[in-house]
């Protein structure tokens, strides 16, 4: 097949290096895309094959790939000069020190892969605010960084990404050591965010709400789920969000039917709004919000009722318009 363009093993548990020790033999200056996503078995063994010579890769899917290491990233900053799209998903031995030879930060590592464009960092336990610093120092051209359940991050190594001004998408999700001095940073930055998600940021509150309204306007999406924000974080904000598309706001249980007001009010133009485990909201903020011109299927919305419990939750929603919960 020696015009293939995209390769797609993601899922095959029993492939291993030796596998595509017979695939990979000779260069194959056509294949643009591999995926070998959850392929266990696959060590820095094949990366090294892949970066001698699979050197036109754009986009390469390691999300999974538990054995990969630091030089499994040494060999990709390489060989893949092309890069524009890494996934490392869960690829816990990564460190500080991978992401340095990925950034081009490490003697060793040459000129790294300094034309990524996105690049997917979730759930590796043992990166840290450095990681952030050769980030920003190397990977200048970044538009998408998924942080999420990077729990070794904290405020500081925001500020390192403030000023990546062709960062478009961040995903804080689940990383416990942000707080309000972390999105204060990103907002006084020379930031262009369109998307942000810091749900599940348990120190993440209505100061946020404000420092986004003053520094981070351009959104257009914005997820906030199970944050400690109230309908004065809400205020606070949506007089200055009038771009805003999707807002997920889900188990933010401070919430209530004056907070929906507020976004009914100001943010006219949403098309999507996540609002699963709202438990003060009512039947009548939600038809409040149902109002909005642009939600999406706002008249197949349902509200069912149920009687207290032991869990004390007075009014239990199923709203189709949330689109992403």
């Amino acid at each position: 097949m020696a015009n293939i363009e995209s390769l797609n093993l993601s899922g095959c548990y029993n492939l291993t290096d030796n596998g595509l020790g017979h695939a990979f033999v000779q260069e194959i200056g056509s294949l643009r895309a591999l995926n070998l996503s959850l392929c266990k078995q696959i060590t820095d063994s094949s990366l090294g094959r892949i970066a001698q010579y699979l050197k036109g890769l754009e986009v390469l899917e390691l999300g999974g790939c538990s054995n990969i290491t630091n030089t499994g990233l040494l060999l990709i900053a390489w060989g893949l000069q092309r890069l524009k799209s890494l996934n490392l998903r869960s690829c816990r031995h990564l460190s500080d020190v991978g992401i340095g030879h990925l950034a081009g930060m490490t003697r060793s590592a040459a000129e790294g892969c300094l034309g990524l464009e996105q690049l997917t960092l979730q759930d590796c336990q043992k990166l840290t605010d450095l990681s952030l610093k050769h980030i920003s120092r190397g990977l200048t051209g970044l538009r998408l960084l998924n942080l999420s359940f990077c729990g070794g991050i904290s405020d500081a190594g925001l500020l390192h990404l403030s000023h990546m001004g062709s960062l478009r998408s961040l995903n804080l999700r689940s990383c416990d050591n942000i707080s309000d001095t972390g999105i204060m940073h990103l907002a006084m930055g020379s930031l262009r965010l369109s998307g942000l998600d810091v749900s599940f940021c348990d120190k993440v509150g209505d100061q946020s709400l404000a420092y986004i309204a003053q520094g981070l306007d351009g959104l257009k999406s914005l997820s906030l789920c199970s944050c400690h924000i109230s309908d004065d974080g809400i205020n606070r904000m949506v007089r200055q969000m009038h771009g805003l598309r999707t807002l997920n706001i889900g188990q933010c249980v401070r919430i209530t039917d004056k907070g929906l007001e507020l976004i009914a009010e100001h943010l006219s133009q949403l098309t999507g709004i996540d609002l699963y485990g709202c438990t003060r909201i009512t039947k009548r903020g939600l038809e409040r919000i149902t109002q909005l011109p642009c939600l999406k299927n706002p008249s197949t919305a349902t509200f069912e009722t149920m009687e207290l419990k032991e869990t004390q939750r007075p009014l239990s929603i199923n709203c189709t318009v949330c689109e992403f919960v």
